[in-house]
């Protein structure tokens, strides 16, 4: 894990989420396809157990690999978690203490056993992730996709919670899975 200390101007850069979402390449489908069969998942599974992967994806997986980050993260299981990320995939978080805002930075987990591990620790915490709205980005073509969650909230074993003021979702359609997770906060965690 590292830990990342930065200042408003670079925060205005996670604005930039359009971008992001650019980046990440190798989806060849439209909105207008199906889901590959067996799920919105399955293609994820294939990709993870060396099968091929079709290179197709819908708004509708896209919606579902959020709302499953949120479901993984809450059930604090750790496998379901790093399947919803490439193999390279990052996730980038603020932590109880940390309020991106001012400065005092995220903590970053590159790859499936960097995000378990990172997840594991905020779980000791006893914290759950709550949101209440999905907007979902897709682009199709060589764009990418991926999708904002809005009034997210982390709340903690202790009674605090901390207001995040950016969930975004990168997904890779080529891979069924997110390249990049940004959640940064409002503030540092406090009484709820």
């Amino acid at each position: 894990m590292v830990t990342r200390q930065r200042g408003l101007a670079a925060i205005a850069g996670l604005v930039a989420f359009p971008a992001l979402m650019l980046s990440v390449t190798g989806c060849t489908g439209s909105s207008g396809q199906p889901t590959p069969a067996g799920g919105p998942g399955a293609a994820a599974r294939g990709a993870a157990s060396g099968a091929p992967a079709a290179s197709v994806c819908t708004r509708a997986e896209v919606k579902a690999a959020i709302s499953g980050f949120f479901e993984a993260w809450n059930r604090r299981d750790a496998a379901a978690l790093g399947r919803l990320f490439t193999v390279d995939g990052v996730l980038d978080m603020a932590t109880k203490h940390q309020d991106t805002l001012t400065g005092q930075g995220w903590a970053s987990a590159s790859g499936r056993g960097m995000i378990a591990a990172f997840a594991q620790r905020q779980w000791r915490q006893g914290e759950k992730l709550s949101y209440r709205g999905l907007t979902i980005g897709f682009n199709g073509g060589a764009a990418g996709n991926g999708g904002y969650a809005s009034n997210v909230l982390a709340s903690f074993a202790d009674g605090t919670a901390q207001p995040m003021t950016e969930a975004k979702f990168a997904y890779g359609c080529a891979g069924h899975a997110f390249a990049h997770v940004v959640i940064v906060s409002a503030k540092a965690a406090a009484p709820a």
